[in-house]
């Protein structure tokens, strides 16, 4: 499980002891004001355990002080524990009833354990204290858009948070990514126009907010757009790409490329190399995606060596397609030997990389390191 963060900053005891002393709140004694001065000071060197343990002395004290329930319950979200913070900000909103803060937080974090029952729950509260909670709105939105029965509600929902607040990025950006899986999943185009407006709105919004940056830039690379993908990636002050593999970059990278060889072999239909390296570029994918590109990038290897029969590196790109394919297909293991023996005739060092190659190749979903942007 992803390590849990808040979208909305809204708690507090993370950067400073004031909030323990305000009016709207008991006063506190002297040793629990000192352990959490020492806790939040752990917190702030990102010595978790401490900070827990600091806390916890003071709960011993001060139980019903839901600021300290509070704090905790962010010192276990450092920590991965979705579940204990979720119960802490339960006990705090036991503590106090009327804070749609800390219902919408709790909320977010639950939404994001996939508890979307809780979740769905806590959002419904802060949402009956205040109809008009935009934040509330749009959490609303994420938690409904888990489940495709109720995608109208979610997208309800977040023009709702937009019509509240229409400078929330975020419902823009949800909106956007809703669109762009339509799209997908209908294969109609017309989504992409309207995934592409939300995605340019968040960006308008917020030009820091790179998610939305890379989303779009995945839409203009779908539909050739390089130019303007190329000066999206450009622009950014960010490679956080939120994990999403392959990444915006990579997907421009081998896009770019694709076109470059595609043109070159236009214009120089008969060049060995040329052939050679516009079959790389359409054999690169991801290893878990089965769409049959090494076929394709067969057809140009196939050809370059019939053009220069002792060509080892179109030797070298048959065999690593047939590597490719035999991982999807058993039969393909017989080309794979007989096309690695005429690669080792040709050049043994290629032939040994090969060897390798097949040893490690798998066509699994697995998780490799992006390419180092340039």
């Amino acid at each position: 499980m992803k390590k849990l963060r808040l979208v909305l900053l809204v708690i507090i005891l993370v950067t400073t002891v004031a909030p323990l002393s305000a009016q709207s709140e008991p006063p506190v004694p002297p040793e629990v004001m000192e352990l959490m001065r020492s806790a939040i000071a752990a917190h702030k060197e990102r010595k978790w355990e401490e900070a827990e343990v600091k806390a916890k002395k003071a709960l011993a004290i001060s139980p019903n002080d839901r600021r300290i329930h509070i704090f905790l319950a962010y010192v276990y979200l450092e920590q991965n524990r979705g579940k204990d913070a979720s119960e802490s900000f339960a006990i705090a909103i036991k503590l106090e009833p009327t804070d749609k803060q800390v219902y919408l937080v709790k909320a977010q974090v639950d939404n994001l354990r996939g508890a979307q029952k809780e979740a769905l729950e806590g959002v419904n509260k802060a949402l009956e204290l205040d109809p008009k909670f935009a934040e509330a709105h749009l959490l609303l939105g994420q938690v409904l858009e888990h489940d495709d029965s109720q995608s109208a509600k979610a997208i309800a929902a977040y023009e709702t948070a937009l019509s509240l607040d229409p400078s929330l990025f975020l419902a823009h950006e949800r909106l956007g990514k809703h669109f762009d899986n339509e799209k997908w999943k209908t294969e109609d185009k017309k989504y992409w126009k309207t995934a592409e407006e939300h995605f340019r709105q968040s960006i308008a919004l917020d030009p820091k907010h790179m998610a939305g940056r890379f989303e779009l830039g995945r839409i203009l690379v779908e539909q050739g757009r390089l130019a303007e993908a190329r000066e999206l990636w450009e622009g950014r002050i960010s490679d956080e790409d939120n994990n999403i593999r392959p990444t915006f970059f990579e997907k421009l990278q081998r896009a770019e490329n694709l076109k470059r060889t595609t043109e070159a072999v236009a214009q120089r239909p008969n060049d060995p190399v040329a052939l050679v390296e516009l079959g790389f570029a359409t054999m690169e994918g991801d290893s878990w995606v089965v769409d049959m590109r090494q076929e394709r990038a067969l057809v140009h290897f196939k050809k370059a060596l019939a053009l220069k029969p002792d060509y080892a590196r179109a030797q070298y790109g048959i065999v690593k397609a047939y590597i490719e394919l035999a991982s999807i297909r058993e039969n393909e293991k017989k080309n794979v030997d007989r096309e690695l023996a005429k690669l080792q005739k040709l050049d043994p060092k290629l032939a040994a990389e090969m060897i390798q190659y097949r040893k490690t190749y798998t066509g699994d979903l697995i998780a490799l390191p992006p390419d180092k942007p340039e």
